[in-house]
């Protein structure tokens, strides 16, 4: 038979194992028991293999951690919106590329989700589903987006990443993998397995009122276009 621990030994062991299991991300966000042992929730896990993050992170890509993410609901204009690393033959890290908008809303910490939108030249990109985490002023969103450009539509990972200040996200960066492009039968989007990572330039994506409408390929005078388009 297996002797039982004195009440107060028992409780000393319980406490122990809460404070191991707390360590390793901050214990103060309503999502902390979402978190898991490398700072993610499982649900980002399901949606990005390893092998896939590493190379997002391998790119550039900014990455934080934790069940405590600042609020970031709002419209937030990313530019300069400049190209940091790619794994596409052909793209030139440093190229600027039209301005970006992305929008973040209905954000639940106690869930650790939040719903993402943007626009980028021509594409219109709607989530599917996205998870936040963070902690200290700092996040990052990964979210699966239906990308949508003349008719066609393409699966499409995107992560972004910074620190929310009062009005702008600072340090912004945002990475695009292509999921499925569905056959590109157009050829606009990047193969599937491709992607790409960047920032803004100047280090701080203003606030704005309202998601635009759709801006074409040419509006912000670039020719490189959109976050996954093949120039």
């Amino acid at each position: 038979m297996t002797p039982r621990l004195p009440r107060r030994k028992a409780l000393s062991a319980v406490l122990f194992i809460s404070i191991l299991t707390g360590c390793g991300g901050d214990s103060t966000g309503p999502g902390t028991s979402l978190v898991e042992e490398n700072g993610l929730t499982r649900d980002i896990n399901a949606m990005v293999p390893s092998q896939l993050l590493a190379t997002i992170e391998a790119l550039g890509m900014p990455i934080h951690r934790g069940g405590s993410p600042p609020s970031i609901e709002g419209v937030f204009h990313i530019t300069p919106f400049v190209l940091v690393d790619s794994n596409r033959p052909g793209d030139t890290p440093g190229d600027r590329y039209a301005d970006y908008y992305v929008e973040f809303s209905d954000q639940s910490n106690a869930n650790l989700t939040i719903t993402t939108d943007y626009v980028n030249a021509e594409e219109v990109g709607v989530g599917l589903g996205s998870f936040i985490v963070g902690q200290g002023g700092q996040f990052s969103v990964f979210t699966e987006l239906t990308v949508e450009i003349n008719g066609e539509a393409a699966s499409v990972l995107a992560v972004y990443s910074g620190r929310m200040g009062q009005s702008s996200v600072e340090n912004m960066h945002a990475a695009g993998f292509m999921l499925d492009n569905n056959g590109n039968p157009s050829g606009y989007f990047i193969d599937d397995g491709q992607g790409r990572v960047f920032r803004d330039q100047d280090g701080a994506s203003l606030r704005i009122t309202a998601l635009p409408a759709a801006l074409g390929v040419m509006a912000d005078g670039f020719t490189s276009g959109g976050f996954v388009h093949s120039p």
